[in-house]
């Protein structure tokens, strides 16, 4: 497995291995219209683009050994905090330690931005998401409320120190 710098011509499959993912962990809770919506808006090309080619945000991606993109990782800075927005793994391949690997480097990236301490928001109804960074040493420390589809939901914050 490798990690690098997303590029415009990930697009695509970026927003494949989203859609994958959020349906496979959401199934039970959020309408497939919903995470279709959702994926379609956060994922567009021009959105996209403008994240790729912005110094203050870091897009990655996993790919395996034939090179094919089996995840994907977004984050950012703020005042130095570094926030983990968006980290998926395409279904197929959850359980290998490529969260782990996305999660590692995505830390790194933002703390050579100046992020003292990096933070990153779950659905609380995503046991796995929640799990992941309970595991990864990110402790929670509160929670938020997020419009998804005109619904209110509950997101569970975690945070870690350098």
């Amino acid at each position: 497995m490798d990690i690098r710098t997303a590029t415009t011509d990930d697009v695509a499959t970026v927003r494949e291995v989203s859609r994958k993912a959020w349906t496979e962990a959401y199934a039970d809770t959020v309408p497939e219209s919903v995470i279709e919506d959702a994926v379609s808006e956060w994922y567009a090309d021009e959105t996209m683009d403008r994240i790729i080619g912005d110094d203050e945000q870091v897009c990655l991606v996993a790919t395996d050994e034939d090179g094919d993109i089996v995840g994907f990782a977004h984050g950012a800075t703020d005042n130095g905090n570094g926030d983990v927005l968006r980290l998926y793994v395409h279904p197929d391949r959850w359980d290998e330690g490529i969260g782990t690997n996305l999660l590692e480097t995505m830390e790194e990236r933002l703390r050579e931005m100046g992020a003292e301490r990096t933070q990153a928001m779950v659905l609380a109804d995503n046991e796995m998401g929640n799990a992941f960074y309970a595991d990864q040493g990110f402790e929670k420390t509160g929670e938020a409320e997020t419009q998804l589809d005109g619904a209110t939901r509950t997101e569970n914050v975690y945070a870690k120190a350098r």
